[in-house]
């Protein structure tokens, strides 16, 4: 059971004893308990999403949950951390406080002073980064352009996560705004994306959730092919949509599952939903 969920349940209780009942048998008696998303994983989701919507009044609960869930300190930072690119500073300096209060009343700060990242982030090699890209034939001498021009350690992120996408908002800005270019390469492609603190099934997992709960559908798109290029399964790219519905409502689930379904179709891989039911709920 999701503590940080059943402690918010005791207003539902008071105000509308039948709402609440409604509310517990879709959470707890429901999407709590699936088994689809690890906990550990489900949790620094659910730290990523409330982040995203600036809901700052129950983060603190949802931190504590991942973290008895198995999140580690430095991991749930990082899911924080992380949203500074999609959702901007302001947010992630209040979840960072928040987080920083519940580590210190836990007692447990020192993991993250004891797992503090070099100043010049993790080391990195070409050659090991080389291997993992994959871009098609056709764009590979636009690819060797904008490395001549940009280095390989602000492209190379890109390059194996996104190849084709990547090489083209890479050139959409190169051709607006070069300076800007380059410091949006070194600080997110070069600098978050390349920390190594989660894995990439996870961090873009996390985002995911977090463009639902905000209704961003375009850039939806492009990280739920990314998600499933980086080995998350249909079955768990569904259960962050509909775990989501939780915190962010219905509004956006249709269009969501559509993005999803699309993706699956495209790679022979709708099976992965269409073929793993879970049984009618007694």
């Amino acid at each position: 059971m999701d503590q940080a969920a059943l402690e918010d349940l005791s207003w539902a209780r008071e105000l509308d004893p039948h709402y609440a009942r409604l509310l517990h048998d879709f959470t707890h008696g429901g999407m709590f308990g699936r088994g689809i998303l690890d906990e550990r994983t489900r949790g620094l989701v659910v730290v990523g999403a409330f982040v995203a919507m600036d809901e700052m009044e129950e983060l603190g609960a949802h931190i504590r949950s991942a973290l008895e869930h198995g999140a580690t300190p430095r991991e749930v930072l990082e899911v924080i951390l992380q949203t500074t690119v999609n959702f901007g500073y302001a947010k992630a300096k209040r979840g960072a406080r928040e987080f920083k209060r519940v580590v210190t009343e836990l007692g447990r700060m020192d993991e993250i002073t004891s797992t503090q990242l070099p100043p010049d982030g993790p080391e990195r090699f070409l050659e090991r980064e080389r291997a993992e890209w994959q871009t098609p034939a056709e764009h590979v001498p636009r690819r060797e352009a904008l490395l001549a021009k940009y280095g390989w350690r602000s492209l190379s992120p890109g390059l194996r996560l996104q190849p084709t996408h990547q090489l083209q908002s890479v050139a959409r800005l190169d051709r607006v705004d070069q300076h800007f270019t380059k410091l949006w390469l070194d600080y997110i492609h070069a600098g978050m994306y390349s920390r190594g603190v989660l894995d990439d099934r996870t961090r873009i997992l996390c985002i995911i959730g977090e463009l639902f709960v905000v209704g961003e559908f375009h850039q939806a798109e492009n990280h739920i092919r990314n998600a499933l290029q980086h080995g998350a399964s249909g079955r768990e790219v569904l259960e962050v949509i509909l775990q989501s519905t939780i915190y962010a409502g219905m509004l956006r689930f249709v269009r969501f599952v559509t993005i999803l379904e699309h993706a699956l179709e495209e790679r022979g891989r709708l099976h992965e939903i269409t073929g793993t039911q879970l049984p009618l709920p007694a």
